[in-house]
Order: structure tokens, then sequence, then C-alpha cells
């Protein structure tokens, strides 16, 4: 479902296209999390969209940072078949916490498909 964006150096997604656009992109995502010292952390994710968020698991690490910092983004990188990566922000809560792994559901605030540099 490659959509023609022009030159354009990103394009909003609307929220209620997103589950669509993302298919084109696979079920696996990276999920940039805010740190509570440090540099973000950013970590390989499977996401599954449950009504109009996204869950994910993370670690024990990554979910103690999103307990003290709940803003998270996911981003799904440019492909051969995809000439934009795509870019969702939101708002993490977490669910479980089974050990090792943490169910996270994301609620998504914004969504945007961004050209990489040439």
């Amino acid at each position: 479902m490659e959509t023609d964006y022009g030159c354009a150096m990103s394009q909003n997604v609307p929220l209620d296209e997103l589950e669509a656009v993302s298919t084109s992109y696979g079920d696996a995502a990276y999920a940039v999390v805010n740190s509570t010292v440090g540099a973000p952390r950013v970590t390989h994710v499977r996401i599954r969209f449950v009504s109009e968020s996204i869950e994910i698991v993370l670690g024990r690490g990554a979910a103690t940072a999103v307990r003290s910092n709940p803003s998270m983004s996911l981003v799904w990188p440019a492909t051969d078949n995809q000439s934009m990566s795509l870019i969702v922000d939101g708002q993490a809560e977490v669910l479980e916490e089974p050990a090792p792994e943490t169910v996270v559901r994301v609620r998504v605030t914004g969504a945007v498909r961004h050209r990489p540099a040439p």
C-alpha cells in the first residue's frame, strides 16, 4: 500500500489509518523509551494493535523507564518496499509484569511517515 507523498520530508498519518499503514511495514518496530538516566533506550519489539492503542512487550529496564516518563516513540524504518519510515509517538502505560518482560500499552498521540535523507 505504498502511497505517493511527493517530495515532502514528512507526511502526517491520520490515526484512524495507522493500523492499515503499519501493516505494510510488518509487525515489528523499534521502541524508543526515554531513559531515567542517560540516553534513550532503543529496543526491537513486536507490535499488536488493540482498539486504538498498540501493545508491546518490554524488558525490565525499559519498563522502569516508562513508569518514570511514559512518553515514547515507535519507529518502523524505511524498507525496500517503503520509501519512508513510519514514526509513532504515544503515551505508554504498564499493564502486566510477567518476569522478565512487561506488557505495555501505547496510546498513540501522533504518527508521520518520514522520508530518509538522500
